[in-house]
């Protein structure tokens, strides 16, 4: 196995490893050395992937979600080729929601957290870091707009913004109920309502 394969595969193991041991034991509760150990690599090697719990974290809300969602739509479109545009839509913004309920409310509060954080320092690359999933949901939009316009009153831009907003929005009542009620099935009967299907 090439090197650069490798690397990757033992990133990836540290990442798994570090989201699984969050998941189960909590962000607080571990340490980088309790992960090093959990995922049988050296801290060193941890440090030249990650500088911190924190850059997992990060991370899990921008590549791991993203490549979940372009691997989940891929096989969706795949799998239904006569879906309309507002099904397409739909379900690229439910795997959104999936991603979040499978990371649990302790990671999306975390990401939502530190994120924000960047965002108040002025360092906020958010739709930069979510360039597959923003050039997704444009194309989607542009699709739609070609084929009659359904959101007559606004630009593609307002339309991405809005369904944004609604989804980080959902997502952040989520996690303030502290996971009280299904993230997925509730954004499933808002996104019909949203989308007066």
């Amino acid at each position: 196995m090439k090197r650069i394969e490798q690397a990757k595969l033992t990133k990836k193991k540290i990442f798994t490893t570090a989201v699984a041991m969050i998941k189960k034991f909590g962000y607080e509760n571990i340490t980088i050395s309790d992960i090093c150990q959990q995922a049988n690599v050296a801290k060193g090697t941890f440090y030249v992937h990650y500088k911190s719990k924190e850059d997992i974290v990060k991370e899990s809300y921008y590549n791991d979600m993203s490549d979940f969602m372009i691997e989940a739509y891929n096989k969706y479109c795949i799998e239904n080729e006569n879906a309309v545009i507002l099904d397409k839509i739909k379900m690229f913004l439910i795997l959104e929601l999936q991603f979040a309920q499978n990371m649990g409310v302790e990671m999306t509060s975390r990401a939502f957290s530190m994120n924000f954080t960047e965002c108040a320092a002025g360092d906020s690359r958010h739709f930069i870091r979510r360039e597959d999933f923003t050039r997704i949901l444009y194309d989607l939009l542009e699709e739609l707009k070609k084929r009659g316009n359904y959101f007559k009153k606004f630009t593609q831009e307002d339309v991405f913004l809005y369904l944004e907003t609604f989804i980080r929005g959902l997502m952040s009542s989520w996690c303030f109920s502290n996971g009280v009620f299904n993230l997925v099935e509730k954004g499933s009967v808002f996104i019909d309502e949203l989308m007066l299907k």
